[in-house]
């Protein structure tokens, strides 16, 4: 026992038993022993790890069958072939398990490069001291290049495009969507579609984010320069003629206003309803339901790829102006 070693690429192939599989494995084993033998490479446990730790925890003893493989992408398509046929998986967990074999195929075609370049130079080098047209063209030949995605999507038995889809989400999702599609509450491809656009929306607010510190930055320099045009104004006699090179006409802005600290009544009345305006429109907004329901039934009005680009860029536009509007108040500080 103490000689068989457990390799993650092996032990985390398959997802794990659940507990209540696992007690029902352990009460079998106890009453009817370990019946079926566990398969080791090289002292590797390639299939039989749950058996593995119920019969060392309970002392109970087990065999082993040895078996033979050229290399650890073998055994694992060997061990996966051996257990997929017990489990009840869904496309998006073949996709999954598909990926964890990713490393070893990549590794394996690595291998192969080396291989094929080492080859080619040797026949290279041969045929230019026998001057052998034939060698040459075996130097062209070389050992097969793995495609990886290909492989990852035989393992699977999906396509490439879906292999590709459940890479970005396992890779970028946030945890609730990856719960969601491994339940079948999401399609791969409406999870794919989720994912790119968080991942998307994440990249704007970093930019909008950024665009905000910019202008937060800009401001400060200016209320800087502003305290002290007004430091020096303060130095200067009041009726002297060189003040007025100093002073800077007072800006107006919306609705005339001069100083919003101190608004006319025409002027707070207007503000009032422009304000009322902005709420109205953002509670709007957040009622909005996002349902799968809800924005299939949008989208089926929608008969072009010109008009789904079209709602794109007044989404965008709109999520602009409400990362503005965010940025603005998130620098506000009023009196509690």
């Amino acid at each position: 026992m103490s000689d068989i070693k457990i390799e993650t690429e092996f032990k985390h192939l398959l997802p794990p038993l659940t507990e209540e599989q696992k007690s029902e494995l352990e009460k079998d084993i106890i009453k009817n022993g370990c019946l079926t033998p566990l398969v080791v490479w090289n002292n590797i446990l390639v299939d039989g790890h749950h058996r593995y730790d119920i019969c060392t925890k309970n002392n109970i003893p087990f065999d082993l069958t040895e078996m033979d493989f050229k290399d650890k992408l073998e055994a694992m398509e060997w061990a996966w072939s051996n257990q997929k046929n017990r489990r009840n998986l869904n496309k998006y967990e073949l996709a999954q398990i598909a990926l964890k074999f990713k490393p070893v195929i990549e590794a394996k075609a690595k291998e192969n490069q080396l291989s094929t370049l080492k080859q080619n130079t040797v026949l290279q080098k041969s045929a230019e001291r026998t001057k052998d047209k034939k060698v040459c063209q075996k130097s062209d030949k070389g050992i097969k290049p793995i495609d990886t995605r290909e492989e990852l999507a035989k393992i699977a038995g999906v396509s490439h495009d879906t292999i590709h889809k459940v890479e970005v989400i396992e890779e970028q999702a946030p945890e609730d969507i990856k719960k969601q599609v491994k339940a079948g509450d999401l399609t791969i491809n409406n999870a794919y579609v989720l994912t790119k656009s968080a991942v998307e929306a994440k990249k704007k607010n970093e930019q909008f984010e950024k665009q905000y510190q910019e202008e937060l930055e800009k401001e400060e320099h200016e209320k800087e320069e502003k305290k002290k045009q007004q430091e020096l104004e303060k130095s200067l006699p009041e009726n002297a003629v060189v003040l007025d090179k100093f002073r800077k006409t007072k800006e107006k802005h919306i609705f005339g206003i001069e100083d919003f600290n101190n608004l006319t009544e025409e002027q707070f009345d207007k503000c009032l309803k422009h304000c009322k305006k902005y709420q109205d429109t953002i509670y709007k907004v957040t009622m909005l339901s996002t349902s799968e329901d809800s924005l299939m039934a949008w989208n089926c009005i929608l008969e072009t790829q010109q008009e789904v680009n079209i709602e794109l860029e007044d989404i965008d536009m709109a999520l602009k102006n409400l990362m503005r509007i965010q940025n603005y108040f998130k620098g506000v500080k009023k009196n509690e």
